[in-house]
């Protein structure tokens, strides 16, 4: 029987309600915080508050919500905070995510433990966190103890137009724990490049199409290019909603219009990444991870004319089907 693997346990697919296909909750520390320190999203109460909005917009549509965490491991993974959140906010469902961020998040990666260990060993540690638990010191020391936060997807990331030889690594592990796990592979694209490279690669490894959603793959705006993937049978991730520093949402809109009428719109995930505390309201900002229930989706469909079931395919559907998967093991 297929589930959804949350922080809280197995949950049935319909329960999801409206799904945010990748954004950040929490985060504690790492390389990309080192990076850009407005990555830093550690406090509990600010991330139970930003979850309850986007529950609120959520209701438009459905009881219950669903972040999609995509914090991955060794990148400043909190899930006893991220627990906390969820224990704060009724209707919130979290799944969280194991995998990788790209090379260069990793400071040291020369003497990380992708490039010390073998493909099988790191396919091991990132099965353990999807059928053991989640270990609590996030693979950043020695001693690895487990909580009882298991995750539910498998981050793969990879470098502005290249996949280094790391991310090869890294993406051979992935593979290996998505197929003995069952569980889905949600990626990051950087800026747009290594979208369809991204999709044939994992496929190449053996991994079915369908556990394959290929991330921030909107920033570039050519549909022609999200064609190429969802043609494999893949699925696309759209999310940066409300970055005019990028490009105005109606190139979105564009995305899911040319999508939707070649008959692809079943394989397209929306997610917000709001991953920044300057991209959230309760740090200040005027959007934040609501912004696709409570502003774009009424959007599509109140001035864009979009037909709504097409919507809450966006919305619900799609994703219920994508994170929802029969546990190989564990």
């Amino acid at each position: 029987m297929a589930i959804v693997r949350t922080i809280t346990g197995d949950v049935a697919p319909e329960t999801l309600g409206v799904v945010n296909a990748h954004d950040h909750l929490i985060r504690v520390g790492a390389g990309e915080v080192y990076i850009d320190p407005d990555h830093l999203l550690d406090d509990v109460d600010k991330a139970a508050q930003e979850a309850r909005y986007f529950v609120e917009a959520a209701k438009r549509w459905s009881p219950d919500a669903t972040v999609i965490d995509m914090c991955p491991a060794s990148s400043g993974r909190g899930v006893l905070k991220t627990l906390e959140v969820v224990e704060k906010v009724p209707g919130l469902h979290v799944v969280q995510a194991t995998g990788f961020h790209q090379q260069k998040v990793y400071l040291e990666w020369r003497q990380s433990w992708v490039n010390q260990y073998t493909v099988n060993q790191i396919a091991d540690l990132l099965i353990a966190d999807i059928v053991e638990g989640i270990d609590r010191f996030d693979y950043m020391g020695p001693i690895v103890e487990r909580t009882s936060v298991k995750a539910g997807v498998i981050k793969w990331a990879t470098a502005y137009g290249r996949i280094t030889e790391w991310e090869r690594k890294s993406g051979r592990a992935v593979a290996i724990a998505s197929k003995e796990t069952g569980a889905p592979i949600n990626t990051h694209v950087t800026a747009g490049t290594c979208g369809p490279e991204q999709a044939r690669f994992l496929l190449d490894e053996g991994v079915d199409p369908a556990k394959i959603a290929i991330g921030h793959i909107q920033r570039n705006w050519d549909p022609w290019v999200q064609e190429q993937i969802v043609k494999l049978g893949c699925y696309v991730e759209l999310d940066g909603t409300n970055r005019i520093k990028y490009v105005p949402d109606n190139a979105r809109v564009n995305l899911l219009t040319v999508l939707g009428e070649k008959g692809y719109g079943k394989q397209i995930l929306l997610g917000t990444d709001s991953g920044k505390a300057s991209y959230q309201k309760v740090y200040g900002s005027v959007s934040g991870i609501d912004y696709d229930p409570a502003v774009f989706c009424p959007r599509l469909l109140d001035d864009e004319g979009f037909d709504p079931a097409y919507v809450e395919d966006l919305l619900i559907n799609n994703a219920r089907a994508f994170f929802a998967f029969d546990p190989v093991r564990g």
